[in-house]
């Protein structure tokens, strides 16, 4: 139950095993490889190595390749599925098979074919679509759309506002431009769409009268016949289309039974992209290789078997005191879900100590806490319990429902003690549904209702009064590791002052509620001001960083208050509860009053544990952050980040 300990791994190999060595490394999955930055800001490394040449804009193009495959299958051939993904187990070498990862590509490569062809024919539908819309207005019109102008005649196809009036264009026209004739094709609710004749000689006089009314010429040089005759093409050439978009579709729903294989090409290509960026911190100079990075030293042994098989010398050694190893929390599988917690925070720095085995108890007992319910605990159980058993998720997804199985545990626990079953469900539907009272129901029935420790409803008083002791408890606790850490790094003296000066001093406080004299509490005081300025330098600064800490009084009394939250959630998650357990008798033992219970019944206590399990397990967390935390927490560490399979679809049985 600790940081696992890391060294530091350097490695010298041929470049003609680059490849190999990078793949046993992923197989083995213990070391992390780093940027040699030292090494590339040194003349003497860069005159004989530079960095390692990439392959990887051609993995993530090939990687991209299959995802929008999987992409077109899912449009074209859904497959029924749900939140999670169903992972089936694979074994290592079928999975690094070239042969079917080249298969696989080339799958990919005839459904990106088709979706390509397909989006070609969508944008010409789009572009045909555009052009029929500019004809419709023109289909009454019998002259081509490639018609010229004569010797002596010019023919203009046009447009004006709709709100011009025609008659009075047409007069004035005639006026200034008398062998001129205007014809209204086709109109709409914003344009007419108008034929224009007239002499060349009067073309220009005429020009400026159809400016002023707004007049512009239409642009058909692309179409030869009339506008009906490239309508009905244009609709033959849309049916076309259609017909191909639709067989074309149904070939890529042909490639559906090979969904898997693609899943599994998508999980393959990941792996390979890791391999590709490690590849990028590697520095060569065409023959030999050099590798950097971190191993965990629990995996130590099977690196050192690994590079046996290498034409490849290598060295490990311990952390210089200026460098930051990665860190990787170790601690038993029961324990491992807590980390999400944690990580959601920061990981704990490298020298600094795993808060995971700390908060597991502390976290799982406020959650169920405040939820304190039988019945949602055995809900939350349930669920969290199915989905992890049914599809195996991975990382925090794992995580999340690892834990949720703790926390459906605990608030099962808590609600035994407290009285919950669906909050007070069991009097009310008795004496509202059947009209017998409490004091009718069993007697085990009616110590569990009141609670065997608290009801929170009916003395929430009590509730904050064991909210703050259990709030008071951890404090303490987290300072106790507080000394520990001292100690342990060889300042036993400065653990204690820092804490033990405080617990007199909230001695002091309960003398003198005792009934002691006041000037214990001043002897309190003088213990803080000689003490908690132990750490700055000088008299001065002594006395001062002592007297300052008198203000961390106010502090800790919120920290204290941080822990009335425990009653509010649990005292929230009842109520709401008992209201809707009222609200669900009122109807009494009818068949409509049985219709209403159930509905309420569903629907309120559905809603009662959706919304409070996100406030409980966020309150659950904050008080580790910022309460217990703040009392020994080294924060700052960046989190161990091996080359190692790390799939999405499939579980890798590996093999030696």
């Amino acid at each position: 139950m600790s940081i696992v300990k890391m060294k530091r791994l350097r490695v010298i190999g041929l470049e003609e095993e680059r490849d190999a060595l990078l793949q046993q490394l992923l197989h083995v999955g213990c070391v992390e490889v780093t940027e040699p930055s030292d090494k590339l800001a040194d003349p003497e490394w860069t005159a004989l190595l530079r960095r390692e040449s990439s392959v990887l804009s051609d993995v993530k193009s090939r990687s991209n390749a299959v995802s929008a495959a999987l992409e077109a299958l899912r449009k074209y051939a859904p497959a029924k599925g749900g939140l999670f993904i169903l992972r089936h187990d694979m074994r290592e070498k079928d999975f690094m098979d070239d042969r079917k990862l080249e298969a696989s590509l080339e799958c990919a490569e005839e459904i990106n074919r088709r979706t390509q062809r397909i989006a070609q024919l969508t944008s010409q539908e789009n572009r045909l679509n555009t052009q029929r819309v500019a004809l419709l207005p023109w289909k009454s019109l019998d002259l081509p759309l490639d018609t010229r102008s004569t010797q002596h005649v010019k023919i203009t196809l046009g447009a004006c506002p709709a709100a011009v009036t025609l008659s009075e264009l047409t007069g004035e026209l005639s006026g200034i431009a008398p062998n001129s004739e205007l014809m209204e094709v086709g109109s709409d609710k914003e344009l007419r769409y108008l034929l224009f004749c007239c002499h060349k000689t009067e073309s220009e006089a005429a020009a400026e009268v159809l400016k002023r009314y707004g007049f512009s010429a239409a642009n058909f040089k692309e179409f030869t016949g009339t506008a009906a005759e490239n309508i009905d093409r244009i609709d033959a050439e849309l049916r076309q289309s259609a017909a191909d978009k639709e067989r074309l579709a149904a070939e890529i729903a042909a490639f559906a039974p090979r969904r898997q294989e693609l899943q599994v090409c998508t999980d393959r290509l990941e792996q390979e992209l890791c391999k590709a960026e490690a590849r990028e911190k590697l520095l060569t100079n065409g023959t030999v290789i050099f590798l950097e990075g971190w191993v965990a030293e629990p995996g130590l042994s099977a690196v050192e078997k690994a590079l046996e098989a290498f034409a490849c010398a290598w060295e490990t050694a311990e952390p210089q005191e200026d460098e930051e190893p990665p860190v990787l929390l170790k601690n038993p599988k029961f324990m491992e879900p807590i980390n999400m917690v944690t990580e959601m925070y920061s990981m704990p720095a490298y020298r600094g100590i795993d808060p995971n085995p700390l908060i597991f108890g502390f976290f799982l007992f406020f959650f169920g806490f405040m939820f304190a319910d039988v019945a949602y605990g055995i809900i939350i159980w349930a669920v969290s319990f199915a989905i992890w058993k049914k599809y195996h998720p991975k990382g925090t997804m794992g995580y999340m429902f690892r834990l949720g199985q703790y926390m459906g545990i605990s608030t099962f626990i808590c609600g035994i003690f407290t009285g919950g079953f669906f909050g007070d469900l069991v009097p009310k539907f008795a004496e509202q549904m059947l009209g017998i009272p409490l004091e009718g129901l069993p007697v085990w029935v009616q110590k569990f209702s009141n609670g065997l420790i608290v009801n929170p409803i009916e003395d929430p008083m009590t509730t904050l009064v064991l909210a703050i002791v259990i709030g008071v408890v951890q404090l303490v606790f987290g300072q106790c590791i507080h000394i520990y850490m001292g100690f342990r790094d060889g300042k036993p003296l400065d653990g204690l002052l820092d804490v033990v000066p405080w617990w007199l001093f909230f001695g002091s406080i309960g003398l003198v509620a005792a009934g002691q004299p006041g000037w214990w509490i001043g002897v309190g005081c003088l213990l803080l001001i000689a003490t908690q300025g132990h750490t700055k330098r000088g008299f001065f600064g002594k006395l001062l960083g002592g007297v300052a800490s008198l203000y961390d009084v106010t502090s800790w009394l919120s920290d204290v208050l941080s822990y009335s939250r425990l009653m509010a959630l649990m005292l929230a998650t009842s109520v709401i509860a008992s209201v809707m357990n009222t609200l669900g008798t009122l109807g009494g033992l009818t068949a409509g009053g049985m219709i209403l219970f159930i509905l309420v019944f569903i629907i309120g206590h559905v809603f009662n544990v959706g919304v409070n399990i996100i406030g409980t397990y966020v309150h659950a967390a904050r008080l580790q952050y910022l309460e217990f935390f703040g009392k020994f927490y080294e924060e700052g560490g960046q989190a161990f980040q091996p080359l190692t399979y790390n799939t999405k679809y499939v579980d890798i049985i590996e093999e030696e």
